[in-house]
């Protein structure tokens, strides 16, 4: 049922773990148009898994689909042909515009509407809270761990966010959150060991020229702590600019290493959601995918 739709345009906003994963999974499965829209600094915390890291790579391989980074929009078809799919932090309304997309995938997970209409292409489908189906979106897959995760919604609200996933007894204390709001600096990587009240990094704060007559704190750095032993899971890049809250790390009490280079349970049920959903929805492209544009 989906060969006639392979051809299809799909812009997919946001390159972290469930916008790469959906990428991963529709690149499989014969859909070889795909661009993914990033932000210049991208604050993905399952790098290895996430085409977000094209950005600083200018390439990323993840389960074996590579997503090159396109510093103009040209460059998308040529990457395509040569069987890759693209990345670029162009902003989003200049990529609509210049390369408008037969399906629209919202995957940034902002958890709050931030303008996205139905109008957006023939096909706009959202990931988690934040959106109406019907009214903000055509679909919605459910992200929420459960029953209901990956199911498509063509009407209606999905569950709201969940508590992180319990593993050995932690939930919120594998999560690990930015003090204060500056520039994310460490040594360490995903797969390191580390001990609970393990110094893992900092948060630079950058002062304004004028800030030094305003009574700043002298104190310009706040230490990022784990709160529990393990490993290392997920984490941000050195260099990134983070908010105060931003989550921008975790770590799993197992002690587990061979599952952090592929796509999660969750992530993989997410994307087949999305694939589901195009299919549900095929009657809006098929008198629109009529490929190489």
């Amino acid at each position: 049922m989906i060969d006639g739709l392979r051809e299809a345009r799909i812009l997919i906003r946001g390159a972290g773990e469930l916008g790469s994963a959906v990428a991963v999974h529709l690149a499989c499965q014969g859909f070889g148009r795909i661009l993914l829209v990033e932000r210049p600094f991208p604050k993905a915390v399952r790098r290895r898994v996430c085409f977000s890291e094209a950005v600083f790579e200018h390439a990323k391989t993840v389960d074996a689909v590579t997503a090159r980074y396109v510093m103009s929009l040209s460059e998308v078809d040529f990457h395509h042909e040569m069987g890759d799919i693209a990345l670029t932090t162009q902003p989003l309304e200049q990529v609509l515009a210049q390369w408008p997309p037969d399906v629209y995938v919202e995957a940034a997970m902002l958890r709050a509407n931030w303008g996205l209409t139905k109008d957006m292409a023939p096909l706009v489908i959202a990931l988690g809270p934040g959106y109406h189906a019907g009214k903000d979106c055509h679909a919605l897959v459910e992200t929420v761990r459960g029953p209901r995760l990956g199911r498509v919604l063509r009407g209606g609200q999905p569950l709201e966010p969940a508590p992180p996933a319990e593993i050995l007894g932690f939930a919120q204390e594998r999560v690990i959150k930015a003090p204060r709001t500056g520039i994310f600096r460490t040594g360490y990587d995903i797969g390191h060991r580390v001990e609970q009240g393990e110094k893992i990094g900092l948060v630079v704060f950058v002062f304004a020229r004028d800030d030094l007559y305003k009574g700043v704190p002298v104190d310009s750095e706040a230490p990022v702590v784990a709160r529990i032993s393990g490993v290392i899971r997920g984490l941000l890049r050195d260099g990134v600019p983070v908010e105060a809250g931003d989550k921008i790390g975790d770590i799993d009490p197992r002690g587990v290493t061979n599952d952090l280079a592929h796509v999660s349970d969750k992530a993989q049920r997410v994307a087949e959601g999305v694939l589901e959903a195009i299919v549900l929805n095929a009657d809006r492209l098929r008198h629109r995918v009529v490929g190489p544009r």
